[in-house]
């Protein structure tokens, strides 16, 4: 049991090192990384249920093969690719309720990389739950290619809903003096988990139709663009945290 326990959940847990280590100016408080770790792998079973529920009690479920259109001479079923769409929203809202319920009333979410930093973690404690479940249903092999290629993607996909929450939460203490204060940083949040929800959505519709080039293309797009926003957010917050 402990080896399996280790296979899942130490490649984990080295994506999560290394995402600590992507800044080094401030130290960042590693308790609240391990609850963001477990509660990423707890939001993992909410994300379950939701999607069930999409899938039992609408008209989206995963191999409807009616209506479709056809897209570039190939077909694409609407129902079945709705809800592929659908599973990002469901589990990109389950990692942002994380970050609400943990992070976002903590005095530890303090800097824009600091919503990046917590974001990629709740992910890579999602993936890693994801695993014990592929590892029961396909093997080792399989956990093998998630944990090079999946366990980033779910963090890749989730840097601009972390960067977005940490946006509000600073909009949120820069005008608590301000009437009806609120509804700006409201949507800041929205906005960031739209982003993210919608590139988790269209990745898991590529694999849907078998376009895996496509999708791990979107990996390294996705790759790249949290690079240069993680640079951009850990460079104003240096300069902040240098004043």
């Amino acid at each position: 049991m402990l080896p399996i326990v280790g296979i899942v959940l130490v490649p984990g847990i080295l994506w999560g090192w290394v995402f600590y280590h992507a800044q080094r100016y401030k130290k960042v408080y590693l308790p609240l990384l391990m609850i963001l770790f477990v509660g990423g792998m707890g939001c993992g079973m909410l994300a379950l249920v939701l999607n069930h529920a999409v899938e039992k009690y609408t008209l989206f479920w995963a191999e409807a093969p009616f209506p479709q259109i056809v897209l570039f001479g190939k077909p694409i079923p609407l129902f079945s690719s709705g809800f592929w769409f659908l599973v990002g929203f469901n589990e990109e809202f389950a990692k942002l309720l994380v970050l609400l319920a943990v992070v976002y009333p903590s005095r530890h979410l303090e800097e824009p990389f600091d919503g990046i930093l917590y974001a990629a973690v709740v992910s890579v404690g999602f993936a890693t739950m994801e695993n014990f479940y592929y590892l029961d249903q396909f093997g080792i092999a399989v956990v093998a290619t998630r944990t090079v290629i999946t366990i980033p993607a779910h963090a890749f996909m989730s840097v601009p809903m972390g960067y977005f929450v940490a946006k509000s939460r600073l909009q949120l203490d820069a005008s608590k003096l301000r009437k009806n204060s609120f509804y700006l940083p409201m949507i800041t949040v929205l906005q960031g988990w739209l982003i993210s929800s919608l590139l988790h959505g269209f990745y898991d519709f590529l694999l849907s139709i078998k376009m895996e080039r496509e999708a791990y293309l979107q990996i390294v797009m996705m790759g790249v663009l949290s690079l240069i926003l993680g640079k951009f957010a850990l460079r104003k917050s240096r300069m902040k945290f240098e004043r």
